[in-house]
């Protein structure tokens, strides 16, 4: 009994085996085969510039001071005790040219002017008595003057004191007109519209020549000193260095004052400085800056003046460069290169950088038409197969950052 049951057990064994080995191989035979797929390559979307080679313009951007053109200390050229000052005169104050700023007192000088008239009047009368005796020595000597020597002839007829009488007269006469200017001296005037500086002149004062009354500023125009680069030169219109005249290079000149406020003005080049910056090495420019204070716009519409003192940002409008293609920096490949899409692959291309600034390079050759790739790419190789997905006509940076108007200089 016992090995029919294990003769049994081992016969169902063998079934199970026999029955799951068919349903194997039956999943097995039935499972789908895959279809082989091609692996899609991902596309490299790029931005490129189309060059077109032209006359790029140069801005060379700087920071200066503002300085004034012209400022004169005012003293006066005769003595004596301040009666009067103008309500201008005040530091900041505005005069105008020819406007009263100090009356001393004149009453001396006024003194002297009639001291001098009567030594006038001596000496005319003096004269005169001369003539007359020389009249008189003419007649006692008629007919033997001839037989003294030069001097004494001379002599007995009163020549040396007619000269006399004529040297004290004209020296009278000019002691008399200095009195004159003198007591015309004791009114301070203003030689020309200024922005007073600084004031010392008090009422009741006492003041002599070597007194400073005042400090004035010429508001006709400022100066801004800025310092270049040497090689920065080339490309300036300079007067006294590549071109006549007084004008220079024109200058956009920007203060800022806080968060969107600025004064602006525009000025020109005016001269090359001597020497170089002692701690830059760098060389010296001076702008001019017609009216600064904007005194010739009426109040209501009058901005803010420009400070002397002030540290300004100065944009010069330079010379175009010729067959130049304008870059943004990030398309530069090691300082002097650029990757061309050429039928839709990458093509390295040599350039040459002729000028740089913060925003852009000027590169030259390139052919118009040139497809100049923007977008920095990690690890772009030649022949690198890219899908253009924008063109532009101009760096990104210069897309509404053009050099103003007053900068715009033809090469």
């Amino acid at each position: 009994m016992t090995r029919r049951l294990v003769t049994q057990n081992a016969v169902l064994a063998l079934l199970f085996v026999v029955i799951a080995g068919l349903v194997a191989a039956n999943l097995v035979a039935s499972k789908p085969t895959p279809s082989r797929a091609e692996l899609a390559r991902p596309e490299v979307k790029v931005t490129v510039l189309r060059a077109r080679p032209g006359p790029q313009p140069v801005v060379v951007a700087a920071m200066g001071e503002v300085k004034a053109a012209h400022e004169l200390v005012i003293q006066p050229e005769v003595s004596g005790r301040v009666t009067e000052r103008s309500e201008h005169l005040i530091p900041g104050g505005i005069v105008r040219e020819g406007e009263l700023l100090v009356r001393l007192d004149g009453r001396d000088i006024g003194a002297a002017v009639a001291a001098q008239q009567a030594a006038v009047a001596q000496a005319s009368l003096q004269l005169a008595d001369e003539r007359s005796r020389k009249q008189v020595a003419e007649s006692e000597w008629a007919g033997r003057s001839d037989a003294l020597d030069a001097e004494a002839r001379e002599i007995a007829l009163r020549e040396p004191h007619i000269q006399s009488g004529k040297a004290s007269l004209g020296s009278a006469r000019a002691q008399l007109d200095k009195a004159r200017r003198d007591r015309g001296r004791t009114v301070v005037r203003a030689p020309f519209d200024a922005v007073v500086k600084d004031v010392s002149a008090e009422p009741g004062q006492i003041a002599t020549p070597q007194t400073r009354l005042a400090t004035l500023v010429n508001v006709d125009r400022y100066w801004v000193e800025v310092a270049v680069p040497v090689a920065s030169l080339a490309h300036l219109d300079i007067p006294g260095v590549n071109v006549t005249g007084l004008r220079g290079a024109p200058a956009q000149i920007t203060h800022e004052t806080g968060p969107g406020q600025r004064i602006s003005r525009v000025g020109y080049i005016e001269r090359l400085l001597s020497g170089v910056d002692g701690r830059g090495r760098m060389a010296r420019l001076l702008i001019a800056v017609e009216d600064p204070l904007a005194l010739g716009v009426g109040p209501a519409n009058r901005p803010l003046p420009l400070l002397l003192g002030a540290f300004v940002r100065v944009e010069l409008g330079g010379q175009a460069i010729a067959d130049a293609v304008a870059l943004p920096r990030t398309a530069l490949v090691d300082g002097a290169a650029v990757w061309l899409v050429v039928d839709g692959k990458l093509a390295r291309r040599d350039v040459a950088v002729v000028w740089r600034d913060p925003r852009r390079v000027l590169v030259q050759g390139l052919r118009a038409g040139d497809a100049v790739m923007l977008t920095p790419l990690a690890t772009p190789t030649e022949g690198l197969e890219v899908l253009i997905e924008d063109e532009l006509a101009e760096p990104p940076e210069d897309r509404g950052a053009r050099p103003p108007e007053s900068l715009a200089v033809g090469g």
